[in-house]
Parts: structure tokens; C-alpha cells; sequence
């Protein structure tokens, strides 16, 4: 074998390796975060997902990142935080943590997104918000209780500063480790930016290890 040829055999093998260290770049499919925001569990690695039931682009988005987030590799856990841009998305962002207090599950974000943008219904006052749970089991003391919790309004507290450190403009955006911000408008697509969160997982459980 020539070593003209052997170099030739090292390209090709390599060729795959540089191609995927170049895929997706800093600042063209994803950004850095100029600080770090913490996450719940620094010993994995964090993806959350900014979100609003009233975006068009985080209801479109939500068939392929919940099953996706079923699926996540050991080291990683996925969370959602509800982005506060207006007096309707702080209502939803409460509506948001009162499901979560109540225990109700996946499936009541699904519908509730359903209802938002398929059956008219904007679940913008505490009475529509009631009685749409109410099939799920939950009464209105119930609904009341949690709503007007300390606790709800201590994670909205929350995830009004994260939001800030985040510095996200617009919704949906999925934030990795509390490092890198990714928009479906940087990736490409919705589909896009799951491989690009998907990529920058890898990049921080490696670093990790």
C-alpha cells in the first residue's frame, strides 16, 4: 500500500467525523448564552423548552417534542417553563404550574393546546379554566387552591427570571444545560431544532465525562 493510498483510506475515514463536528455552529443554528443559567439537576444535562398555548409554532411543535422527550439518553432530562411576554401568557403560565400542582399530566397540555387552537377556546379567565378541568376530575375548590397557590406563584416567580437569563425574544425556544439557546428560526425548522438539541446534549454529557 502506497502512502499516497493510505492517506487517501485516513481522509475518507475522517471525512465522516469532521463532517459531523461541523454540522450545526455556534451563532448560525444555535447561540451561546452570554451567562450560564442554572439548572435544577447539575449533575445532568437540562433541556427546556420556552413555550406559550397560544403559539401557533409551539402547537405545531408539540407532536414531535413530547414523544421526543419520552426518549431522552441517560444524563438528560427534559422540562418545560411557559415564557410571560403578556397579561395572557402570565394567566397561561398560571394555568400552566396549577396543572402541574394538580398532578394532571401530558395529556391536559395536549388538550389544553387543542382547546386553545383547534376549539376556540382561550382559557383566559380563571372560570374557563375551571370548567374545562373539570371533566379531568378536578373540582373548583380544587382549581382555586392551586391557582391561587403560593407555590404556583413562587415557580412563576421562577420562570420569569429564567426567561430573562435566557434572554429569548420569541417562543418556542428550547434551551440546553442553561448554555444554548436554539429557535426553530436558527435551526431551520421544528424538526431541525430537535437535531440540534439533540447534538448539543451529546456536545455537554461528553463534557461531563
Amino acid at each position: 500500500m502506497t502512502k499516497l493510498f493510505r492517506r487517501f483510506l485516513l481522509v475518507l475515514i475522517c471525512l465522516p467525523m469532521f463532517a459531523q463536528a461541523e454540522v450545526f455552529k455556534e451563532g448560525v443554528h444555535y447561540d451561546r448564552l452570554p451567562q450560564d443559567v442554572p439548572t435544577l439537576d447539575r449533575s445532568k444535562v437540562e433541556v427546556n423548552e420556552m413555550f406559550w398555548y397560544g403559539c401557533p409554532h409551539c402547537y405545531n411543535l408539540e407532536p414531535l417534542i413530547l414523544p421526543w422527550s419520552k426518549q431522552m439518553v441517560e444524563g438528560a432530562y427534559f422540562t418545560k417553563t411557559p415564557a410571560m411576554f403578556s397579561a395572557i401568557w402570565k394567566t397561561h403560565a398560571q394555568l400552566f404550574y396549577t396543572v402541574r400542582a394538580l398532578e394532571l399530566g401530558d395529556e391536559v397540555d395536549v388538550a389544553i393546546f387543542d382547546a386553545y387552537h383547534q376549539g376556540g377556546n382561550q382559557l383566559d379567565t380563571p372560570e374557563k379554566m375551571a370548567a374545562f378541568l373539570k371533566p379531568y376530575g378536578v373540582t373548583a375548590e380544587q382549581f382555586s387552591s392551586a391557582f391561587n397557590s403560593f407555590g404556583v406563584k413562587n415557580e412563576m416567580q421562577q420562570a420569569y427570571a429564567k426567561a430573562r437569563g435566557y434572554q429569548i425574544r420569541g417562543v418556542p425556544a428550547v434551551i440546553v444545560n442553561g448554555k444554548y439557546r436554539v429557535t426553530g428560526q436558527s435551526a431551520g425548522s421544528n424538526a431541525k431544532m430537535l437535531e440540534v438539541v439533540d447534538y448539543l446534549v451529546d456536545k455537554e454529557l461528553k463534557r461531563k465525562q
